[in-house]
């Protein structure tokens, strides 16, 4: 009882003093005031934007030679001309240890997203956790946090406020061109999940993760789940990373496509979507480049074939994505960082009657985003910045970077200035 005094004592006064540890001493050895048996942090950062969007180019009504899985063009841009203001992944945690003996901890942490500009915060829906770690053999946590795949790649965030705002690469990098359903993304926060995370070894380390929607079902028999594997070896000022992420029956393919091609009630149907990742960070002086390239592929099996529909139903799409980024301090107070990111139209495949295979059209389900910000930095974690984008959508695409949507095909202009503070 005297323990969970001491914790909520450190917690309240964590909150009315930021940026301050507080920690309960160990036994009287001359260091334990230097190495306590538990400590208790509170952390942050808060980043609000203002930010103004701008549409154009959207695919005319009546285009012909469209990717299959593309909607129809309205000719019309979705993206409405406004100012707005984004608070993105601003947030706050509460992390922290105890010393358990032979070399063991216990680990938490608590992070919540908190929005500035409403009052929609809810506690603790961000990387949330408990686990054990040791020196030697590593941490095992139980809860909810970024997947291993999402974290050894796309490594150099963007003027370090990247997270939940447009300039995040995840929407070209990391899915396609096609529908709005997230259940197609490989760059997702696991729920339900377990993680091992290996010890670093001569600059080697790994991580391995499965987790579970619990919506498994009887009829049709479903059971969603994921896995993720990422590792990354350091050589001085050079990491190399690789990821390999699967989905089971998350069915990505055909939560985006036009209803008549889905597979989503075939009692038959399951699906298994797959993403592989290659990456390589570099530091040269005050630079730092990135460089990624990924495959996706995303397949459902299992498929009952038509007898009285002509249209066909998905069957398989693939493509690929890459990166490239420069990051540049040119002096204590100044920043700048520009990257482009770029995902192929990819190839695809329908089921039609008896079981034939088609090769689907996939014309103008490319994307390109191109980046570019600078920064002045007041202390090492206050600073303000100015980022500015272009995403370019093929004639079929509808990559979305921002708050807002794109019509068929619509190119989206961004601009934000906004205040960075770490605490």
């Amino acid at each position: 009882m005297q323990n969970k005094k001491a914790l909520v004592l450190a917690i309240s006064a964590a909150l009315a003093i930021p940026g301050v540890a507080f920690a309960q001493k160990g036994g009287g050895g001359k260091d334990s005031e230097a190495d306590p048996d538990a400590v208790v942090v509170l952390y942050g950062k808060v980043y609000p934007e203002l930010v103004r969007q701008k549409g154009s180019g959207a695919t005319a009504v009546g285009t012909t030679g469209l990717a299959t899985f593309a909607g129809a063009p309205t000719g019309n841009s979705n993206i409405i001309e406004r100012n707005e203001m984004e608070s993105s992944n601003s947030r706050f945690g509460i992390r922290g240890h105890e010393k358990l003996g032979g070399g063991l901890r216990a680990i938490f942490q608590l992070e919540t997203q908190f929005l500035l500009d409403s009052n929609t915060t809810a506690f603790a829906q961000r990387d949330s956790w408990v686990g054990l770690q040791h020196g030697a053999w590593g941490t095992v946590k139980l809860g909810r946090f970024d997947t291993p795949f999402k974290e050894y790649g796309d490594d150099i965030s963007f003027l370090g406020v990247s997270s939940g705002n447009f300039t995040s690469t995840s929407a070209v990098l990391r899915r396609f061109g096609f529908g709005t359903s997230n259940a197609a993304r490989f760059h997702e926060r696991a729920q339900n999940a377990t993680q091992y995370e290996s010890p670093h070894i001569g600059g080697f380390d790994f991580k391995a993760q499965y987790s579970t929607s619990e919506t498994d079902t009887a009829s049709p028999p479903r059971h969603p789940h994921f896995w993720s594997f990422g590792a990354k070896y350091e050589m001085g000022p050079l990491a190399l990373m690789v990821g390999h992420e699967i989905h089971w029956d998350a069915f990505g393919g055909s939560n985006n496509v036009p209803t008549a091609m889905r597979n989503l009630t075939d009692a038959g149907a399951r699906s298994k979507d797959k993403a592989y990742e290659v990456a390589a960070t570099l530091k040269l002086g005050s630079h730092q480049f990135e460089v990624d390239y990924e495959r996706h592929e995303w397949k459902e099996s299992g498929i009952t074939p038509i007898t009285a529909n002509a249209t066909g139903k998905f069957s398989e799409y693939k493509n690929n994505s890459w990166l490239v980024l420069w990051d540049a301090r040119w002096s204590q107070q100044w920043r700048t960082q520009v990257h482009y990111v770029r995902a192929t139209s990819g190839s695809c495949s329908r089921l039609f009657v008896l079981a034939t295979l088609d090769n689907c059209v996939t014309n103008g389900l490319d994307g390109t985003q191109i980046s570019a910000g600078v920064a002045y930095y007041f202390s090492r974690r206050t600073y303000l910045f100015f980022m500015a984008q272009i995403l370019k959508n093929g004639s079929s695409a509808i990559f979305a970077s921002g708050t807002q949507t794109p019509s068929l095909g619509e190119d989206v202009r961004q601009y934000a200035a906004g205040i960075n503070h770490t605490f």
